[in-house]
């Protein structure tokens, strides 16, 4: 086992932690736009984007007029039933209602829908108010039951420990010449408090959000993972996007994204406008990253036995004001 210096040297992570009318793809002009680029341009008559199981990507929108200005871009066009600005206001419905105890919500652009998972764990009766007021909406709510229970990841694990907790280094940082960690809030509020690994805790947040800034009293801070990856942005989250998630219990696992602008409720806690993945993570793994190739994209709040969910690491850094390492 490395020492304590050389792992958060060398991580950016340490361990803890059929909507559609009609699709039409064409061959890709010569300077196909960003995607993202071309749903701001089309205003509210889109359902946002996501990539297919090809990682190409797909625009979504509500009429045939703005299909045929997505196809002349370059990029493949679907049209669906419901506008993205739709969907939020439902899922800001939902949040408005507050929490349920192990129950969570977000949106699903793949499927122009919003997502209702509700667990065996959620209570009868706060569960029945959330079925009924989602009912209301019809399909464009489409509801998932899980077995077991929703959880915030915290228990065991190691790398960035304050004696009575672990959990795990998402990202390594910098401001102002400063060497820093970007880890999870929950890690911090639930934990007993810092200094983790001997560097003292700059500031954290928890719940509403969930991160959290630590002095990297490692002196070393390369902008990389632990399995090599060398991190060179941050950047949000795409539904269908393939994504890694490294951590202390489960190590380096992969998935797809399925939700973003994810609300859930674990522990008693609330936590907003997460993303979730398909990728598998466990108790000890909290903290860890999520990232695409060079992309770093969150640090892991909790979820249950198949499915991830992170908070934005775009989010965070803007929080905080910090960087990316630029050596």
């Amino acid at each position: 086992m490395r020492s304590t210096r050389s792992r958060l040297g060398a991580l950016g992570v340490a361990s803890f932690g059929a909507l559609a009318l009609g699709m039409t793809a064409v061959p890709a002009a010569s300077a196909t736009p960003e995607p993202a680029a071309v749903v701001h341009g089309l205003g509210a008559a889109t359902g946002g984007h996501y990539l297919d199981d090809a990682g190409n990507p797909v625009v979504t929108v509500v009429n045939a007029a703005d299909a045929a200005k997505v196809r002349a871009s370059g990029l493949t066009a679907r049209v669906v039933r419901y506008r993205l600005d739709q969907l939020t206001q439902v899922k800001q419905h939902l949040d408005a209602t507050g929490g349920v105890p192990s129950a969570g919500w977000g949106i699903d652009v793949a499927h122009n829908q919003v997502v209702v998972d509700v667990y065996d764990a959620t209570p009868q009766a706060p569960k029945d108010r959330l079925l009924d007021t989602v009912r209301q909406y019809g399909d464009m709510v489409r509801v998932d039951h899980h077995p077991g229970a929703l959880s915030l990841f915290i228990k065991g694990g190691d790398e960035i420990s304050n004696g009575q907790a672990a959990c795990s280094n998402g990202f390594n940082v910098e401001k102002g010449g400063q060497k820093l960690l970007l880890s999870a809030g929950h890690c911090e509020k639930l934990g007993g408090g810092g200094p983790w690994n001997g560097g003292n805790t700059v500031d954290a947040v928890f719940p509403t959000e969930d991160n959290m800034l630590v002095e990297n009293a490692s002196g070393e801070g390369p902008s990389e993972i632990n399995d090599g990856t060398q991190i060179t942005e941050f950047a949000d989250a795409t539904v269908g996007e393939q994504m890694k998630r490294a951590g202390r219990t489960s190590g380096v696992t992969s998935g797809t994204v399925t939700k973003v602008d994810y609300t859930f409720e674990a522990e008693g806690y609330t936590v907003y406008h997460e993303f979730c993945t398909t990728a598998h993570s466990d108790h000890g793994d909290s903290g860890g990253p999520a990232y695409d190739g060079g992309k770093g994209l969150g640090t892991l709040s909790g979820g249950d036995t198949s499915t991830s969910c992170f908070f934005p690491a775009t989010l965070s850094a803007q929080r905080y004001g910090v960087t990316l390492p630029q050596s």
